[in-house]
């Protein structure tokens, strides 16, 4: 998608576009969140859009999708868990292990686990079914969420005219890479 494709979707939807790809992203709709992001930032400091508004659109998507996801969470719950976890290789006692890790590592995972993806869409549905704090919850969400944004649309703003746009797949296909080689490199050498 070329820049000026992204433009004319701005310029026709207005900033409804970033709410809606954010939202998407978070609750588990293939989106590509960060890059978007770091475009949003380029497009600010090109002049195309302003960054008090692009930031709340955002934030507000994320936010959005954050809350959906746990409610989501809160109302299937456990029940679903226990019917279709096993599709995709979730006992009972893998979910304890996995509600009480969440737990334990709540406050860093809905501050931080915004930078990564996978953690990002699947610790809100978490939080849902294993009942955490609502309140507690909502502040870690406010608070991760314009963090995150806010960064990444910085980074856009700041180091946005230093890339060309064409490289953007790339980086963040390279920035994948690095994520699964991490993961990997992680698991084998926890099991030495």
């Amino acid at each position: 998608m070329s820049l000026d494709t992204v433009i004319s979707y701005l310029q026709n939807y207005g900033h409804w576009i970033i709410l809606l790809v954010l939202f998407c992203g978070i609750t588990g709709i293939p989106a590509p969140e960060e890059s978007f992001l770091f475009l949003v930032g380029v497009l600010v400091a090109k002049g195309h859009l302003e960054f008090g508004t692009s930031f709340l659109y955002a934030f507000m998507g994320t936010v959005a999708g954050m809350f959906a996801s746990y409610w989501l969470g809160r109302k299937l719950g456990l029940p679903f868990i226990e019917r279709y976890g096993k599709f995709i290789k979730i006992t009972p006692d893998r979910w304890k292990a996995v509600e009480k890790r969440f737990h334990e590592h709540a406050i860093t995972t809905l501050l931080f686990g915004f930078y990564l993806p996978g953690l990002r869409q699947l610790a809100p549905y978490i939080a849902g079914i294993s009942t955490y704090s609502f309140l507690r919850y909502v502040l870690l969400s406010f608070l991760g969420s314009g963090m995150w944004t806010a960064a990444f649309i910085s980074i856009g703003y700041f180091f946005g005219d230093q890339v060309k746009l064409s490289y953007l797949p790339w980086i963040a296909a390279a920035a994948l890479l690095l994520f699964v080689l991490t993961v990997f490199r992680k698991k084998f050498t926890n099991r030495a």
